[in-house]
């Protein structure tokens, strides 16, 4: 594998030493106790460039989108982009295949740490008996968790390395699929997704559902046209084994969720309340987004004439809440907390916490999100909602247009909350998954409305499109940079202790 870019040791003696002086009782008298994690992804980045803690932990989170951004910088090295003539042309493809191979790192460190057959727990602690996993859950990380599909389904951009392409295709797959799989098995009862007390509410049904997609999508790659030389490959009772769960049981589980939030919608409000109100977290609602799209899509395919009619009723509802929203943002994003009302969506946070608003977005357009449509799918906004493309365009160029504009401090990294008043920075620190996150979610939305472009295209778009687009090459470039820089690789590629 090559070199990669090591943590400094200094910085990996200070995060030790802060670990270690963090000596809070684990959160179990039967805690588990784990060996110092070999890869370690801290919270925050110091303005000398160092590591940081949030809460003396490693996160799962910071885990997580580290890896989402080194998957995107992969993926999007190739020639048309990153690696482009007009741009940085030495990248493609050796900087493809270095990423790929990091990811496949990434993944199989962060599966063997975190993972207990899909019960991802959120943190890593540490006490004088050593370091302590988690005995929690928390649902919230699962909707992006499960979104590391994507590298899977842009293999192909790496047919030039068949070893590698084949090794993206089926060495994560454990990791892929085993936390929709603990989430239906785990969380999910009459019809609903629950927390763990067993009781529902906003998140707990916006994270169960948006975390089930990567499966759900799984089977919508298998079935529909086109799909035939890649999931359409594997035998469906093969798949069957590997999702955990076949066609007409993904079907049923849609069909009850399908009852259970008809229950709960609210017309005038364009929400629902699952019992705790229609003040809604950002980033929920974006897991919902994503996670009814799946839905939607699925009973389509594989329902019957029911399912289909259930189908279109989820989107259009899906649609009312996008609608309800995009009117409220800002050039420096959405409140972290939303109130649904009869005028409309409101504000019920002063903060805009930027890794969730990046969530939002990156749900709305990366990978499988609100705004895919292929041959076999509905193509419900092509065919019946074309102005919600243009809309998510718009949206798209405000973000990205107001993240250059109001997200960066002097030395053009990331800040973490801003106030949602007026966009001032509240949290100046550069947040590990905020960064990798806006690293992500740029990637995936800067070509959605028309205020930016790739570079293969920058002589035939106006001067001041190419250089905002450069512009925000960089700053993704800049940001990657501080986060190899604090994150400690495994000193070999050996995977023999796992």
């Amino acid at each position: 594998m090559p070199e990669i870019k090591r943590f400094l040791s200094p910085v990996i003696v200070i995060l030790l030493i802060f670990l270690t002086s963090c000596n809070g009782a684990a959160d179990s008298p039967s805690a588990q106790f784990i060996d110092t994690p070999e890869l370690i992804v801290p919270g925050y980045v110091t303005d000398e460039g160092e590591a940081g803690l949030i809460d003396g932990r490693l996160w799962l989170q910071d885990y997580s989108n580290y890896l989402h951004a080194v998957q995107l910088m992969a993926t999007v090295s190739r020639d048309s982009e990153y690696g482009n003539d007009a741009y940085r042309p030495e990248l493609y493809p050796d900087e493809m295949i270095r990423r790929a191979e990091q990811w496949l790192t990434l993944v199989r460190y962060t599966d063997f740490i975190f993972n207990d057959d899909g019960r991802f727990v959120p943190w890593i602690g540490e006490q004088a008996e050593g370091h302590f996993l988690s005995s929690d859950i928390d649902l919230s990380v699962f909707p992006h968790l499960v979104y590391a599909y994507h590298i899977h389904h842009r293999s192909g951009r790496f047919d030039f390395d068949e070893t590698l392409y084949n090794r993206l295709n089926r060495e994560a797959t454990n990791y892929l699929v085993t936390p929709g799989q603990y989430l239906i098995n785990e969380h999910f009862a009459d019809g609903r997704f629950v927390n763990n007390d067993g009781n529902a509410d906003h998140r707990s049904m916006s994270y169960g559902l948006g975390g089930i997609h990567g499966n759900a999508y799984s089977w919508i790659v298998w079935g529909k046209p086109g799909g035939e030389d890649t999931m359409g490959v594997i035998e469906e009772a093969v798949l069957e084994h590997w999702m955990g769960h076949g066609i007409a049981e993904m079907v049923q589980i849609y069909r009850n969720l399908a009852e259970a939030m008809d229950n709960a919608w609210l017309e005038d409000q364009s929400i629902y309340d699952f019992g705790d109100g229609t003040t809604w977290q950002l980033d929920a609602i974006g897991a919902m987004l994503r996670g009814k799209k799946a839905m939607y899509d699925f009973l389509y395919m594989f329902g019957d004439d029911g399912d289909r009619e259930t189908s279109l009723q989820l989107f259009e509802r899906a649609a009312a809440m996008l609608e309800s929203v995009i009117p409220l943002a800002r050039s420096w994003g959405l409140p972290d907390m939303i109130e649904f009302t009869e005028n409309g969506a409101l504000a019920a946070s002063e903060s805009v916490d930027l890794y969730n608003w990046y969530q939002f977005l990156n749900h709305l357009g990366g990978g499988y999100g609100f705004d895919r449509e292929r041959e076999g799918m509905p193509m419900y906004i092509t065919e019946k909602r074309e102005d919600l493309f243009d809309a998510f365009g718009e949206l798209s160029d405000k973000a990205l247009k107001g993240a250059l504009q109001y997200h960066l401090n002097d030395e053009g990294l990331l800040f973490t909350t801003v106030d949602f008043s007026d966009g001032s920075p509240s949290d100046q620190r550069l947040s590990v998954s905020t960064a990798g996150m806006f690293i992500t979610m740029a990637a995936n939305n800067y070509r959605k409305g028309s205020a930016f472009e790739r570079a293969s295209d920058w002589d035939r778009v106006d001067s001041e499109v190419a250089d905002r687009s450069r512009a925000l090459y960089d700053l993704k470039f800049s940001l990657m940079e501080r986060l190899d820089a604090v994150v400690s690789m495994p000193e070999d590629d050996s995977v023999s202790n796992l």
